[in-house]
């Protein structure tokens, strides 16, 4: 074999080792990492919704969650035909966390995976606590995350539960309901997100306040009424408040761990402000 041959087939080795070298590195740095037979791929996350709601408060956030590669479902509670209760909308927080029970298997069956992150916006929390102290030993849930969650419940429930038609769910929202009561489950880590309402007008001339913007449509009565009762209830709470929980009442005086405050209204928290606080934890 002679000289220039032998210098051919050794650089073509070495390109080719190269090649091989390169490629693998980047397939490994595009695939997830696996420790111990589990993807660390974001866990999937499964979306609940509060009191007088539905999953559709979530539309954005799926969407979101989904475009960064995050399993993402927003749950909504059937309606029980033998009774006449807005199941979805006024259900209990022990009726929604029985059917917990089966949403989240279903949810974990659909995604492959054993553990799952939850995000709550008010009321929805106390389902998910009530579901996690039920199942106590059962470790399927990694974090739950509650966004102006009455974790010690709301003195406007105290006020005007009894004109309110929204039961039994305004029962929950008590300060003495027993549901508040519920253990923690050892296995999860429980976050919370609080905000103090501060109004915010840009523009003069738009009274618009950008901390609790108006519904998108007039004929939004349910939204409307939301608003007034925010208007009302920030100023009958004597302590910071996001319109109808107060701060304190969302932190449970330390109890979980915050991932901060915002300045939004109780139906407003689901701005980029939340959201970006959120993906911390779902981001691991």
């Amino acid at each position: 074999m002679n000289r220039e041959r032998l210098i051919v087939m050794v650089g073509g080795v070495t390109l080719l080792f190269f090649l091989v070298t390169t490629v693998s590195t980047i397939l490994l740095y595009l695939s997830p990492v696996v420790v111990q037979g589990q993807s660390e791929e974001p866990l999937p996350v499964l979306l609940i919704h509060g009191y007088r709601s539905t999953n559709e408060v979530w539309d954005e956030w799926v969407d979101r969650l989904e475009n960064l590669g995050i399993q993402t479902e927003a749950v909504s509670f059937e309606d029980d035909p033998a009774t006449d209760i807005n199941e979805d909308e006024c259900g209990s927080a022990e009726d929604h966390a029985t059917k917990l029970n089966q949403k989240i298997t279903d949810f974990k069956a659909e995604t492959g995976r054993e553990k799952i992150n939850i995000v709550t916006h008010s009321k929805g929390g106390l389902d998910a606590r009530v579901y996690l102290a039920k199942n106590s030993s059962n470790a399927d849930v990694a974090n739950l995350i509650m966004i102006g969650t009455p974790n010690e419940g709301s003195p406007l429930a105290d006020r005007y539960y009894l004109r309110d038609d929204c039961k039994p769910a305004v029962y929950d929202l008590l300060t003495t309901s027993p549901v508040l009561n519920v253990g923690k489950n050892e296995h999860t880590k429980y976050h919370t997100i609080a905000s103090n309402w501060v109004s915010e007008y840009p523009f003069v001339w738009l009274p618009e306040d950008i901390n609790c913007p108006s519904p998108s449509s007039w004929f939004d009565i349910t939204g409307w009424n939301f608003l007034t009762f925010q208007y009302v209830g920030r100023y009958e709470i004597l302590e910071p408040n996001d319109g109808i929980v107060p701060v304190d009442s969302v932190e449970e005086s330390g109890e979980f761990d915050s991932l901060g405050r915002t300045d939004n209204c109780h139906t407003n928290m689901f701005t980029d402000e939340e959201f970006q606080k959120v993906l911390e934890v779902l981001r691991g």
